[in-house]
């Protein structure tokens, strides 16, 4: 009797010990994962340039992590689809948000170049989109251009979504009428408390502000991670950065993948309790894919019109016009040839206009793209000057010039505010003392007392990139609505063969 008992308390516990640990393993906490695909700096990328890239290609990659994946996916964008490639740019990006509407984003930001046209174009693109624009610092008219939150349950995470546009889009583009823009950190703070209070497992910021600074006062993701607490994962654009693992500051991950759509992030994100216990990101290339067939049919239609029109021969380049190295823009660190090129046809169009001009300028930032050797086409001009820039010219007192360049003395190299010239300026900067050590217009030292007229754009001539600290005190403006591409259009069209020249022009 007493064997049997023992026999009945021992297999009770046993029964009791496989509840309590049935029990455990129901509670324990469960790990899921979401795969993190996302993308930034697109720039009108509609077609792959050198087999690198393309809306179509862009979608071939997607569709087959969909396949491997199924519903752990997140597809996110971080700004500035506008302003590219002459496709896109001849059809106000309709082309570009038709194909994310087809690969499926589930959110986007806003970048800079969003307002690179009239809000009222911005409107039609996001009333055109499937797909939510998020952003929690830009306002219109008091209101929220987007949305100020979003929450996403991605394979049964709950995904808390926030997005931030650099404040210095204010300064930097000329379509900001009615538009404010609140502090980026004031503003991600209140998102991110927003979105702990609903209860999400993860908060990822999408945010359009670069990994590096143009100048000490801008906020980039790394500040940005620093300065807020509570974001699990920065997903950023505007510098067109490229990295090959993430970057980690104060326990937030910060990633980037480079520009114009060269590039996919993958992360592989394993979150438990609301905490990421791995995060496996990678750089995914773009390049000699096959275009998704679908999305290409739904494409053509665009190129085919642009091309009719785009591929018209204006001249030929006797030999290429070299603006990278490195992937740097060597117009934001010196004289280049394509922008003497410019600033010289900048001169020529508005002594054509019957206007009185001393000399041109412009800024390096509105110049996108190579110009090579071999025949010269519509297209290839509206890639280099995508932005629907204007001739101006703007007239200052010879005290005024002198502190305009005084000004562009002290610009960091780097930054697109770096100026090109046209044949008549020879200016010397020191870049350890940030002054000017000599500068002459047409051969001649400044006369302080001179009326000086300068051809430019009316980007500069607007004060944006900083030009406002050196054109305060313009005398005179003449608009001409003349786009700064049918200008150089006109310019090549006129001499029809083009050789790249360095001068010295510009000295450092």
């Amino acid at each position: 009797m007493f064997l049997h008992r023992f026999k009945l308390k021992n297999y009770c516990c046993v029964v009791m010990w496989m509840y309590v640990g049935l029990f455990m393993v129901a509670c324990a906490p469960r790990e899921q994962t979401i795969v993190l695909l996302h993308t930034n700096d697109s720039h009108g990328s509609i077609l792959p340039v050198s087999g690198v890239g393309g809306m179509a290609e862009r979608a071939t990659v997607i569709d087959s992590l969909r396949k491997l994946y199924s519903n752990k996916i997140l597809l996110l964008d971080a700004g500035d689809f506008n302003t590219g490639q002459a496709v896109s740019n001849m059809f106000c990006a309709r082309p570009d948000i038709l194909a994310y509407n087809y690969m499926k984003y589930d959110a986007v930001t806003l970048g800079n170049h969003e307002f690179d046209q009239l809000v009222d174009t911005l409107l039609q693109q996001m009333h055109l989109a499937n797909f939510p624009f998020v952003i929690s610092n830009v306002f219109y008219r008091g209101e929220p251009l987007g949305a100020e939150t979003l929450v996403k349950e991605v394979n049964g995470v709950r995904v808390g979504l926030f997005g931030i546009l650099t404040k210095a889009t204010a300064q930097i583009s000329v379509n900001v009428q009615d538009v404010t823009f609140v502090d980026e950190v004031e503003a991600a703070r209140k998102a991110v408390k927003v979105l702990q209070q609903q209860g999400v497992d993860l908060v990822i910021g999408i945010v359009h502000l670069g990994f590096t600074e143009s100048t000490p006062e801008y906020i980039t993701s790394q500040k940005l991670a620093a300065a807020v607490e509570g974001i699990d994962i920065l997903v950023d654009g505007h510098s067109h950065s490229y990295i090959e693992k993430p970057l980690r500051v104060n326990e937030t991950w910060i990633v980037t993948a480079n520009q114009s759509g060269r590039f996919i992030g993958e992360g592989k994100v394993k979150v438990r309790s609301g905490d990421i216990i791995s995060f496996d990101w990678k750089p995914l290339p773009v390049s000699n894919v096959h275009p998704h067939e679908t999305l290409q049919a739904v494409l053509q239609p665009y190129v085919d019109v642009a091309n009719k029109d785009l591929q018209t021969i204006i001249g030929e380049a006797t030999d290429t016009f070299v603006l990278f190295h490195d992937k740097e823009n060597l117009g934001r660190y010196g004289e280049v040839a394509l922008g003497n090129l410019i600033a010289d046809a900048l001169k020529w169009k508005a002594e054509q206009l019957q206007l009185h001009v001393d000399f041109a300028l412009t800024n390096s930032g509105g110049i996108r793209e190579e110009l090579h050797k071999g025949k010269v086409t519509k297209g290839d001009i509206l890639s280099i000057l995508p932005f629907g820039n204007e001739l101006e010219v703007v007239s200052l007192k010879g005290d005024d010039v002198i502190k305009l360049f005084d000004f562009l003395a002290t610009v960091e190299l780097g930054r697109g505010t770096f100026p090109q010239v046209s044949k008549e300026v020879r200016v010397v900067f020191n870049r350890e003392s940030k002054t000017v050590t000599s500068l002459t217009i047409g051969e001649k030292p400044i006369d302080r007392n001179r009326i000086y007229h300068m051809a430019t754009c009316d980007y500069v001539a607007a004060g944006k990139d900083g030009y406002s600290a050196g054109l305060s005190n313009v005398v005179d403006q003449q608009k001409t609505s003349v786009l700064m591409a049918e200008t150089l259009m006109e310019y090549i069209q006129n001499q029809w063969n083009v050789t790249p020249r360095i001068d010295g022009r510009i000295k450092l």
